[in-house]
């Protein structure tokens, strides 16, 4: 249908020159009156072609705008998350400095105290932190699918002969919308591996390993909280790039078509580029924050599991306690010694050819 509209006006365009005594048949004119008419023909087909095309890049430059305005949302969003994610940072590093005067070893009474301070309102502040970042990730995500849904929209509304050349979209845009030095999306296999591995260590945590476990827990939150962080901020800087481009769709000018329709559909691979990157950070962000969520969860069910006064008032727990000072031990001095043992336990033995475990050849 394209086609046989550019036809159309082909043949418009050459009549109403006709009419008005502009051009006439070439095989009766001369060379340089064949020269110049055929020069106001063309000239006059341009003319109408732009103003045909100028029609349907209204609908484009309609995107350009949606676009623009769910990237500045993005922004704003990606801002707010940023300082949550400091927040969080902050908190794990606190908490885990608290537990420092424990890493020697901790008595019941130490015990009843590290209880006290996980049990305080920052865990369950630090609960709601996280999930309010979980809930704008989901946010970014949403905005991300709106900018290239808009663009796309935009690129229906396109002469048919550009509309083609933007075929297979977002594979196209991998390869043409990329610039030097855009990061490449995060691979987070590893890092939710290591917060899995820190939640199953609270969830099994008891008296000889509660302050390592904790520890872990609490580095895992502030090293993933800052990755977070980090990824928020690459996010903010999508967006006002897509700002920037989406502004430049929507403020479009034909002007000198050949070369400016080429400036738009590079800005449009940009777009769709950039929103394909927000998309993914912020899915893969989502599943970091849902482990970070889980490991202060599972902190907060250790110690709501725990009676503390039970322990701290124990007499069994006493009694070791007694026991040991007799003979100039304390409960840290026994914990050290569980650790060493699991440790040269956990090592092979060296006169064991078979690679059997320390264990298994005692």
């Amino acid at each position: 249908s394209q086609r046989s509209e550019q036809t159309e006006i082909l043949q418009r365009t050459y009549c109403t020159a006709r009419k008005k005594g502009t051009t006439t048949d070439p095989t009766m004119a001369a060379d340089g009156d064949t020269e110049r008419d055929l020069g106001s023909f063309v000239g006059g087909v341009t003319d109408s072609i732009k103003q045909n095309l100028a029609i349907d890049i209204k609908g484009m430059k309609q995107a350009g705008a949606e676009c623009h305005s769910a990237a500045r949302e993005t922004s704003t969003i990606c801002t707010t998350t940023t300082s949550k994610a400091g927040q969080l940072v902050a908190f794990g590093l606190e908490m885990k400095s608290a537990l420092d005067g424990f890493s020697d070893g901790i008595d019941t009474h130490d015990f009843a105290a590290i209880g006290n301070v996980l049990a305080s309102d920052k865990m369950r502040g630090a609960l709601s932190l996280a999930s309010e970042m979980d809930d704008l990730a989901i946010e970014c995500t949403k905005q991300s699918v709106k900018m290239i849904d808009t663009i796309d929209t935009g690129i229906e509304t396109l002469p048919d002969i550009l509309e083609k050349n933007l075929d297979k979209r977002m594979e196209n845009a991998k390869q043409k919308g990329s610039k030097e030095g855009d990061p490449d999306i995060p691979n987070l296999e590893e890092d939710v591996r290591s917060l899995q591995d820190v939640t199953r260590g609270v969830q099994g945590a008891n008296l000889l390993n509660a302050i390592d476990s904790f520890q872990n827990a609490f580095e895992g939150i502030s090293t993933k909280g800052k990755l977070c962080e980090e990824m928020f901020t690459t996010m903010r800087e999508f967006a006002d790039d897509v700002a920037g481009v989406s502004e430049a769709i929507e403020n479009f000018k034909l002007g000198k078509m050949v070369g400016h329709i080429r400036d738009l559909v590079k800005s449009i691979w940009r777009c769709l580029r950039l929103s394909d990157l927000i998309r993914a950070f912020a899915k893969a962000v989502e599943q970091l924050i849902s482990w970070i969520i889980k490991v202060i969860q599972a902190l907060i069910e250790k110690i709501q599991s725990v009676d503390m006064s039970t322990i701290s008032n124990c007499g069994c727990c006493t009694q070791l306690e007694n026991t040991l000072k007799s003979l100039g031990f304390t409960t840290s001095d026994l914990t050290k010694l569980g650790k060493q043992l699991l440790n040269a336990l956990a090592k092979p033995s060296s006169g064991n050819s078979g690679g059997g475990t320390g264990m298994a050849a005692h």
